[in-house]
């Protein structure tokens, strides 16, 4: 890789990774998400209006995929769907 960095990247820090995904997002969905930080950990979100094709949808899901969490929620009024970069990394059950 030459000096590259991954998404995840051991040295890429929290802010490059955040630009990238909402600007990767801003492109695949037409519109700029909001960012918001809050105890170290910073959530970019972003209201679906309209429903994406599945290449699109596929290319939305690799770019959440670049954050440390994500997910989607649904209320009466809109959908929306959210990253989050930074904060404490999840606990993993023990095996056994």
């Amino acid at each position: 890789m030459g000096g590259e960095q991954d998404w995840h990247g051991g040295h890429e820090r929290d802010e490059a990774r955040i630009r990238r995904i909402e600007d990767a997002l801003h492109k695949l969905m037409g519109r700029k998400p909001l960012s918001e930080t809050r105890g170290g950990v910073t959530t970019v979100s972003l209201k679906i209006d309209e429903h994406p094709d599945r290449t699109q949808t596929q290319a939305v899901l690799r770019v959440l995929g670049y954050g440390d969490r994500f997910g989607h929620s649904r209320t009466a009024r809109w959908e929306r769907i959210w990253v989050e970069v930074g904060g404490p990394a999840p606990v993993s059950p023990p095996a056994g």
